[in-house]
């Protein structure tokens, strides 16, 4: 599975049109444990346009791609080290006899490729597509709320957690009980850091409405927005884990974020380095006395107030609400957006102490992580300060929303994360390798997988699942889908096939409780 493409973009330099230096790219890595000897036998190819000397690395991960810590406990040789060279069947060979081999562990392997040169960030940004934005905002649109739009809300998901494995992050599903008959979900990506990796960049969006909305604005904008995030950022390594989220409940009293942040959300050994939260990205107005603000702004805020003042009131510029904790963030996020997107206007509002000044600046995902002391941004457009259809049938994005806007907020916080996890100019690509646990060694905790109506559907037993890896695998030996679960309580798991032609396929199933194979039939 690719996780690069190279960027082949054009900047004005001293005048002239000159091409950019391509990051490199790694494909094709494919790996296989000899478990009898301990050796791991990966092979790669990897392509630079520029044939610049490259540094390899690979890693090793015990829990599905989650964690690469294992690669303490392995010795790389072969083509991996500093003047590598662009090639096709690189080999890379790994002494595993020092592997931890927990019952059950998925076992993965990822090649990196860096060419040490400097990113064109502008190529980058340019590269959020508006187009790209309303398209995906036109499926996310619809009410998406455990009572009024359930099957709504589950595709939602899915196509969150798709996008996910489309781009190689780990899914990691947070869940909790909310009635006999829902399940509360926060969808978790993660692009692990290749350096400092406990170092962590945050960007979330909310994906619930409220019973009667359709949520174009509120939050569809900014699930589409982490998601295009996620789509350009994915392809490339960096120094710390970026962690994308879709928050569940957030309409219900920030649920999703509370439990996530202080029910076990949170690995660890893990420093959150910053949280971009979108909170509603979409409604633009040049039309004077179209902004309204908080009883008491121009008190608590006036030097924020004099610019919308200024401005006689138009509803044509971004907030970007930050605590006095995160004002490392507020200036970063209004220096890139000056930087990289300058037709972008930015007002900052510095909250003082964890917020609680200002009740009406608490009202998202951020809040619970500066109740903790951690750096977060609040990145809207005002939300009913601004636009006429929150929280109502009319919240749209026909009429309603402007895409470019959007876009040059999107372009704004993907310059800001970015620089916060220090991405590296180059490419990855990882693959599975095979499990040294037997197949079906699974300690009588069999699940049963059936597939209905276009989805897989897995039930389990009386027991529960942790750091739960599905497979979706095809007669050929090719993974053609793949989901990540951390905590599987016991019931049942669905998710929506993907489009594959009809046949024989195999789904795999490893964890804690072992390894589990079913060969299932996909009809068209």
């Amino acid at each position: 599975m690719k996780k690069t493409l190279f960027i082949a973009a054009l900047a004005a330099v001293s005048g002239n049109l000159a091409a950019q230096n391509a990051a490199p790219v790694v494909s094709g890595v494919t790996a296989m444990a000899n478990w009898d000897t301990k050796i791991l036998t990966v092979q790669y190819d990897v392509t630079d346009a520029e044939n610049d000397p490259l540094t390899i690395s690979a890693e090793i991960s015990n829990d599905g791609g989650n964690t690469y810590t294992a690669t303490s406990q392995v010795t790389f040789s072969g083509a991996v080290g500093t003047g590598i060279s662009s090639g096709t069947a690189q080999v890379i060979t790994a002494d595993l006899s020092n592997l931890n081999l927990p019952v059950g562990a998925a076992f993965r392997v990822r090649v990196i490729a860096v060419d040490g040169q400097p990113f064109d960030l502008q190529a980058l940004v340019n590269e959020v597509d508006s187009n790209r934005l309303k398209n995906d905002l036109a499926f996310v649109e619809g009410i998406r709320h455990r009572t009024a739009g359930l099957n709504h809300l589950n595709a939602v998901k899915d196509s969150i957690l798709q996008l996910y494995a489309q781009h190689g992050l780990y899914q990691n599903v947070q869940n909790w009980t909310v009635t006999a008959n829902y399940m509360g979900k926060n969808l978790i990506g993660t692009h692990r850091g290749i350096g400092e990796s406990n170092k962590v960049v945050i960007v979330d969006a909310h994906y619930d409405t409220v019973t009667n909305a359709p949520g174009a604005d509120d939050n569809g904008s900014g699930v589409v927005g982490f998601m295009e995030i996620a789509r350009l950022l994915s392809r490339y390594p960096a120094n710390k884990t970026i962690r994308y989220i879709g928050f569940d409940m957030e309409e219900a009293g920030l649920v999703g974020s509370q439990r996530y942040v202080n029910n076990g959300g949170i690995p660890t050994g893990e420093t959150i380095e910053g949280v971009l939260n979108f909170e509603m990205i979409g409604y633009y107005s040049e039309e004077p006395s179209s902004q309204s603000l908080p009883a008491g702004f121009e008190i608590l805020f006036p030097a924020a107030y004099n610019e919308v003042a200024n401005n006689d009131f138009k509803g044509d510029f971004i907030t970007n609400v930050g605590n006095t904790n995160s004002n490392s963030l507020l200036t970063l996020f209004k220096s890139s957006a000056t930087t990289y997107v300058p037709s972008l206007r930015v007002i900052n509002v510095e909250v003082p102490g964890n917020g609680t000044i200002a009740p009406d600046l608490l009202r998202s995902d951020h809040a619970p992580f500066w109740a903790t002391n951690r750096k977060a941004l609040m990145i809207t457009d005002g939300a009913n300060f601004r636009n006429e259809a929150y929280h109502t049938p009319q919240d749209t994005a026909e009429g309603y929303l402007n895409f470019t806007f959007m876009a040059n907020v999107v372009k704004a916080t993907l310059a800001t994360a970015f620089q916060l996890a220090e991405v590296q100019h180059g490419g990855w690509d990882d693959a599975p390798i095979n499990s040294p646990v037997s197949v079906n060694d699974v300690k009588g905790c069999h699940p049963q997988i059936v597939v209905r109506d276009h989805r897989i559907n897995i039930a389990q037993a009386n027991c529960t699942w942790q750091n739960m890896q599905v497979l979706l695998v095809n007669s050929e030996g090719r993974t053609v889908a793949e989901r990540q679960y951390s905590d599987v309580p016991n019931q049942s798991l669905e998710f929506d096939l993907p489009k594959v032609p009809a046949g024989v396929y195999f789904v795999q199933i490893s964890g804690n409780q072992g390894v589990y194979s079913q060969k299932i039939i996909i009809k068209k």
